[in-house]
């Protein structure tokens, strides 16, 4: 399939242009202006061919993320994914909760894990990074809300046979009836409510503690953040990115 039509292109508002003009560097812009929009024309390659399911990771290439993946507790990819969230969520803490932050740094997840901060986008690439360490599928996956305003960064982990959700700044996941956890694609749509259900008591938190210069934040101000009972709408537009890092190939 012929993706260039749908490369950061087609979401609404101005969101294009902010995709275009992102003030972000190094892999950081690369993966913004490289994640494909999800959309009908896109959803069944995006989630059946675009994105490796079974990756090897060569021992030894990156020391230090193989040294945090040890410690993490877990013996499924599900618990393992998990904790690795978990981790990330206390170590490298988002600016909104601990200061500002210039958004262009394009460190390697080590530098980020050194500097004990990162924003969503950055938090998310940790995470792939530890999860591939692990030999867990995973990539990342921005959110556009339904105001055309608010703009995320989360990621897609393989498990079980399907891409399961998993939002690292805000700690969550989220359970359909079935059990399973469900991919972005269906929180985006028939399954909305449960994100609303999800995000209700992280929003509410992540809103006590973040510092005065959020008040300025395009998108994460008071006036135009996502609502603490309808974070769900977080997943109005999605763009998907792959990301596999080095030491990492991918198994045909």
């Amino acid at each position: 399939m012929d993706i260039t039509p749908y490369i950061a292109k087609g979401f609404p508002g101005n969101f294009d242009r902010a995709i275009a003009e992102v003030g972000v560097g190094g892999i950081d812009r690369e993966q913004s202006q490289g994640m494909v929009r999800l959309c009908p024309e896109t959803e069944e390659f995006l989630y059946d061919g675009y994105s490796p399911t079974r990756i090897r990771y060569n021992r030894g290439t990156r020391p230090r993320l193989e040294e945090i993946a040890a410690r993490l507790v877990g013996t499924t990819p599900h618990e393992r994914a998990t904790a690795a969230m978990a981790w990330i969520v206390e170590q490298v803490k988002h600016p909104h909760t601990c200061g500002p932050l210039a958004p262009d740094r394009a460190h390697t997840e080590e530098e980020l894990i050194d500097s004990e901060r990162g924003w969503c986008n950055e938090q998310t690439r940790v995470f792939v990074a530890l999860c591939e360490v692990m030999e867990i599928p995973t990539r990342l996956v921005f959110l556009f809300h339904e105001n055309e305003v608010s703009g995320h960064t989360t990621a897609e982990v393989y498990i079980d046979g399907r891409w399961a959700f998993f939002d690292i700044t805000f700690n969550l996941t989220v359970e359909l009836p079935d059990g399973r956890l469900a991919e972005a694609r269906e929180l985006s749509g028939s399954y909305r409510e449960l994100a609303h259900d999800a995000y209700r008591p992280s929003l509410a938190h992540y809103y006590t503690r973040t510092h005065p210069f959020v008040e300025n934040e395009p998108g994460w101000n008071p006036r135009e953040r996502p609502h603490v009972d309808r974070g769900g709408d977080l997943l109005a537009y999605i763009g998907i990115c792959n990301y596999l890092i080095e030491g990492v190939k991918v198994i045909k």
